[in-house]
């Protein structure tokens, strides 16, 4: 009985050992797998936080660089504001990245925003010192802004690279015109040699005969000349000169021109005019401003036939690269020779824009004349219009044409055909124009000139209705 419950009491006390070992056991393995899990569960959480991190930064990344692509098409179609805009954006998130700071420096330039473009080149001048073309930017920025000196300096540096010819060219082009910004005195002209063929020389009225008016106000047939062919030959010289003291936006002018025209057949026609102008101007970035006296003599055959002297100011302003407004005004005293009567003082003013777009320029005006003169019947009110066009077009030809109305009002009754003149003119012009030679480092050239021009002329007034046909041809060596 005792050894039973000895062995009763052993055999418990081991099943009790037994089952607090494995008690402890399983607790140590739940333990171990609670932190396998959890262990796990942290790395499933770092691996998706890494994964959408990557999956961000792609993200961000892509949008960036679709950013990027997007402000250089911006920048190929000439929408700098735009993509001013967009690099601008992609700067902020990275200052230091050449390209971006690049092409922010390249659309700023075309905004005209040439101080940013300044500093966007000069970072990336930091990252990449040896940049030949952000040099090349950078020259041309500074000279937008006035610093030549510097500006001078960059050209140099490219040009010692021994850069591609048209670039060599373009350099070029900045340097003449830095020394030309340093320069005080200038000299520049024309001188011209042209052929006219006219078939109505002699200005004849379309009819051969014309009524005028007796004092008793009876009607008169009268025989007139008819039109007349003729051959002009004429020259022409102008001479300019120019003062413009350095850092000065003031300078002064004298304008001297000669011309001459010589009629083969015709005689007491051969004209010669002999002007005078000179003045100050005046200019400010978009702005310049022209302030001059004038006179100049007109003779007939060799004989003094007019006088006028006066004074006038023109105005331009440019709204935009491709617009430019222009204005005028103007004040002149004629003096006839033999006709006193028709002694005046006339009064001008225009105004206009001038557009350009590539290689196309129009431009256009609308002006209005009052002449006073002393007898009444010679006085009279004008309206003119002007349109023009010229192109360059390749291998250094020009293509012109004109077109001038003017629409005048006299004063009072003709004596001579008893009633109030009023006359339509409109002149049409096409015209070539080729450069035979022009030097390469100053703006001496020489261009061939043909054109032709029709004028008709309608009145209520029989005198003075008339048309012409002129075709020209002319060689000038400009300097």
């Amino acid at each position: 009985m005792f050894y039973k419950e000895k062995h009763y009491r052993q055999g418990f006390m081991t099943n009790t050992h037994v089952h607090t070992a494995s008690a402890e056991t399983g607790t140590y393995i739940g333990r171990s797998r609670g932190l396998f899990v959890s262990a796990v569960m942290l790395l499933l959480l770092v691996t998706v936080i890494f994964l959408f991190g990557q999956s961000f930064l792609y993200a961000a990344e892509t949008q960036e660089q679709h950013t990027f692509e997007q402000a250089k098409r911006d920048l190929e179609n000439r929408d700098f504001d735009k993509a001013y805009q967009g690099l601008y954006e992609l700067f902020k998130h990275d200052p230091e990245n050449p390209d971006i700071n690049f092409l922010l420096g390249r659309a700023a330039f075309e905004s005209r925003d040439y101080e940013a473009a300044v500093m966007a080149f000069e970072r990336v001048l930091i990252a990449r010192p040896d940049a030949i073309r952000v040099k090349l930017e950078m020259a041309r920025s500074l000279y937008n802004l006035g610093s030549v000196e510097t500006a001078r300096q960059y050209f140099d540096e490219v040009l010692a690279t021994d850069p591609p010819e048209n670039v060599k060219k373009n350099i070029e082009l900045y340097l003449n015109a830095i020394s030309l910004s340093i320069k005080e005195h200038f000299l520049s002209g024309r001188i011209s040699l042209g052929v006219d063929w006219d078939d109505n020389a002699n200005i004849a009225p379309a009819s051969s005969e014309v009524e005028i008016s007796t004092a008793l106000g009876d009607l008169i047939p009268v025989s007139v000349d008819r039109a007349a062919r003729d051959q002009i030959r004429s020259s022409l010289f102008n001479l300019n000169y120019l003062y413009k003291p350095s850092e000065s936006i003031a300078s002064w002018n004298i304008s001297i021109l000669d011309y001459n025209a010589a009629y083969r057949y015709s005689e007491n026609l051969d004209i010669n005019l002999l002007d005078l102008k000179a003045g100050l101007s005046l200019k400010a970035k978009a702005l310049s401003m022209d302030i001059y006296g004038t006179a100049n003599q007109l003779s007939l055959d060799s004989k003094r036939y007019q006088r006028s002297y006066g004074a006038g100011t023109s105005i331009s302003m440019a709204l935009r690269p491709e617009i430019l407004l222009k204005a005028d005004a103007r004040y002149r005293k004629k003096n006839f020779e033999n006709t006193f009567e028709r002694d005046s003082i006339t009064t001008s003013l225009g105004f206009g824009p001038v557009l350009t777009f590539g290689p196309n320029r129009v431009t256009t005006s609308l002006g209005w004349e009052y002449e006073n003169a002393k007898e009444d019947m010679n006085s009279y009110t004008r309206i003119s219009t002007v349109a023009s066009y010229d192109c360059r077009l390749p291998w250094g030809f020009i293509f012109l044409a004109n077109h001038c109305y003017q629409g005048s009002n006299y004063k009072e009754t003709n004596t001579l055909f008893n009633k109030k003149r009023r006359d339509d003119v409109q002149y049409y012009t096409l015209g070539m124009a080729k450069s035979l030679w022009q030097s390469g480092s100053s703006n001496t050239t020489v261009i061939l000139n043909a054109g032709y021009t029709y004028t008709r002329a309608r009145s209520n007034i029989e005198l003075y209705t008339y048309t012409k046909n002129v075709n020209s041809c002319s060689v000038s060596f400009v300097f």
